[in-house]
């Protein structure tokens, strides 16, 4: 199974469910499928899990979290179901999968790629990225009309978007996972994972300082991409440091310098895989601009 597949089965749903509206109904879907979704307050560290008791299938989510997390954690366990896809962490899910990049298994990066579908349905995001710049304050405003974390609609944002968009997260100062839009991608502009951040990103400065919070800066291209193509771009980064789980995430857009035709020529080979936000609705969430 790959991404096409689970996005596939994930819109599939949500129109056999007769849900188009945002914010989608999360409970409502897991109605439809036969589950009963119930709150408790559960051991830290524990998001939820799924069991069946006297024939009836429920959803366990941790009253403690935020609504954001509690209403991935139910789309998460809808998925393992329809995509019929064995939990690798056993009937509970935990918290911090929630957060972090590194050691997840296919399955539940496949399982997070349906539920983002779920919550930001492409139908819905895609007039939207055309209408709205890529700002914090637009982003923190879909957030809100969504119901979903802003790492979530950030990316979904990017891949819906014309502009030459990127959305970036790294752990202990080292790229995980990056989307960028499709123009950037036409232009043939790229960043890698494993890679350090920049030295003078705003992510790096943010993770070196170890301090939560919101940082800026202004780079160029070749600064976050190995590709040649990078050069002719200016780059404006806000960055999110998030110091318990020592993640960054970034947006970044790309300002074309000039209209030199896009060269075929590389640094160094492309990183193929744009899958959406292993961690879609761990926080934190965005922070407003501050002037």
């Amino acid at each position: 199974m790959d991404e096409n597949v689970a996005v596939t089965r994930a819109r599939k749903l949500l129109r056999e469910a007769g849900l188009k509206t945002a914010p989608v109904d999360v409970e409502a879907l897991a109605h439809f499928l036969g589950f009963k979704v119930s709150r408790k307050e559960l051991p830290d560290g524990e998001a939820g899990s799924t069991f069946e008791r006297r024939g009836q299938k429920h959803i366990l989510v941790n009253e403690k979290d935020g609504v954001l997390r509690q209403r991935f954690t139910v789309l998460h366990e809808i998925a393992h179901h329809v995509l019929e896809l064995p939990s690798k962490h056993g009937e509970k899910v935990p918290a911090d999968e929630l957060e972090r990049f590194t050691g997840r298994h296919p399955e539940e990066v496949l399982c997070d790629i349906f539920a983002a579908e779920c919550l930001v349905p492409w139908e819905l995001i895609q007039p939207l990225a055309e209408e709205k710049d890529f700002t914090l304050e637009h982003l923190a405003e879909l957030a809100e009309q969504f119901q979903a974390s802003r790492a979530c609609i950030a990316s979904r944002f990017a891949q819906a978007s014309n502009d030459h968009l990127a959305f970036v997260v790294a752990e202990d100062g080292v790229v995980k996972y990056s989307i960028v839009s499709k123009a950037l991608k036409e232009s043939r502009v790229w960043i890698s994972k494993d890679i350090p951040l920049p030295r003078n990103s705003a992510a790096a400065k943010a993770f070196n300082s170890g301090i939560s919070g919101l940082h800026e800066a202004d780079s160029e291209g070749l600064d976050w991409s190995n590709s040649d193509d990078a050069r002719r771009f200016a780059c404006y980064e806000q960055a999110i440091y998030y110091a318990p789980a020592k993640q960054t995430q970034s947006i970044l857009i790309f300002e074309e310098l000039d209209e030199r035709p896009v060269s075929t020529g590389y640094r160094s080979s492309r990183d193929d895989d744009d899958g959406l936000l292993d961690e879609l609705d761990g926080f934190p969430g965005w922070s407003k601009p501050r002037y």
